[in-house]
């Protein structure tokens, strides 16, 4: 499955609104006043985002990024940070629409996830809250709206994002055609060419990012305040990628990025993003010898008591091609020869076995037998029982949650950009 990272932004009425009338805003972080807590920053289908509102979500923005707190970084921040309110209040209205909502104690269960991912004590974020002189509303609604979109989006498109078994079959054939290929390990950030600033203020807002990602701000958590991504809200996780399978721009840019590195940021078509190398490496083809195979066996003795004669080995021979398939058969008439030796061999790897044996059971199908080899010195047919082959690629359940989860990621992406095209946005500020 092709993974070209491609993004064609689109100019809505909010983001024009948000360029005119956000262009020099620069709003204060100090503790709000109270008539700012009574302005209205903008009306989204008749529900507020106060200046408050605004105004609390700068400061959380400020400290996850690192950036200093300056009337220029405000207003630079301003407009995406908005434009996240303006998400917020659409997702939790098309919650409201379907009848969706999420539990205090969902809530609870989600917020301590959030405190474990990025190494808080329980009660972490309530304290990082105080710390920011912020409500500690302000951070539960942005994940309670995340919370809730995640079930609107399930509602809406889960069943239709099952991929199928063809689906599957087809992105382990990508994948196994991309084995001796460098692949890297990948964190983004994309800040969108969407009408609401300049690319100027886009490539400002980037590079004071970068600075600020390179100096040590946490990866993940600029992410999913600024990104623009479907992957903003894994904290821009993109997971191993292939060579060749971003823009050209991108993969460009990898070339020379050593592990942990950020890159400076890559403007494409769509906007400008942000990349960190995480990991690098060749994926290979797992070693053949070690596979397991689970072997059974009948032996045709020429000598010993149980022995057979010519005729008798080549009529019992002729009688297993021709009528035994499985090693439930094969193993059931086995005991009825009661020949030395004849069974299970047990599991073992294809590389330990002799030459000879292994020449002769590599090919087989499971449960298909062998012609007739010498073991020991004893006539044998062989017949594998299983075949546990090693792979280096994603099992078909971790793949088919992957399709899954990129499937819905899309979906929602679009569902919100129809909710934003069909929203009636008034800015007020």
């Amino acid at each position: 499955m092709n993974l070209t990272m491609k993004r064609f932004a689109s100019v809505t009425r909010a983001a024009a609104l948000i360029c005119c009338t956000l262009a020099g805003l620069a709003l204060p972080v100090q503790p709000a006043r109270a008539q700012d807590a009574l302005r209205i920053a903008a009306v989204v289908n008749d529900e507020i985002v106060s200046v408050f509102d605004l105004t609390t979500r700068l400061r959380v923005a400020l400290f996850s990024s690192r950036l200093e707190d300056t009337p220029e970084n405000r207003r630079r921040l301003a407009p995406p940070v908005l434009r996240a309110l303006i998400d917020e209040r659409l997702e939790f209205q098309e919650a409201k629409r379907l009848n969706i909502s999420a539990t205090d104690e969902e809530l609870a269960q989600t917020v301590a996830r959030v405190e474990q991912g990025n190494r808080m004590p329980p009660g972490g974020l309530k304290q990082l809250a105080q710390g920011l002189n912020v409500p500690y509303e302000t951070m539960t609604e942005q994940i309670r709206a995340q919370l809730l979109w995640i079930k609107v989006v399930g509602r809406l498109y889960g069943a239709r994002s099952t991929p199928s078994p063809e689906d599957i079959q087809d992105r382990l054939a990508h994948l196994r055609a991309n084995l001796g290929r460098p692949e890297y390990n990948l964190a983004e950030i994309f800040l969108p060419f969407d009408g609401s600033q300049t690319d100027a203020e886009v490539k400002a807002l980037a590079d004071n990012l970068t600075a600020q990602l390179r100096a040590g701000a946490p990866f993940a958590q600029a992410a999913r305040q600024f990104s623009r991504s479907p992957t903003a809200g894994r904290g821009g996780d993109l997971g191993w990628v292939p060579q060749g399978e971003l823009e050209p721009e991108l993969d460009a840019a990898l070339e020379s990025l050593g592990t942990n590195e950020v890159s400076a940021p890559i403007r494409t078509e769509a906007g400008y993003t942000i990349l960190k190398l995480e990991g690098r490496r060749v994926q290979q083809a797992a070693n053949p010898d070690e596979t397991r195979l689970r072997l059974s066996q009948i032996k045709l003795p020429e000598t010993g008591p149980r022995a057979l004669s010519a005729a008798d080995r080549a009529k019992v021979a002729d009688y297993i091609h021709a009528s035994l398939r499985g090693c439930d058969a094969f193993d059931a008439y086995g005991k009825t020869l009661a020949t030395p030796g004849t069974g299970p061999l047990g599991s073992m790897k294809q590389g330990e076995l002799p030459p000879a044996i292994a020449s002769t059971v590599t090919p087989l199908a499971v449960g298909a037998p062998s012609p007739v080899v010498s073991v020991g010195g004893v006539p044998t047919v062989l017949m594998v029982c299983g075949r546990d082959m090693p792979s280096t690629l994603p099992s078909e359940e971790q793949i088919s949650m992957q399709l899954r989860s990129q499937r819905l990621e899309r979906a929602a992406e679009r569902h919100l950009r129809d909710l934003r095209r069909l929203a009636i946005i008034d800015i007020r500020i």
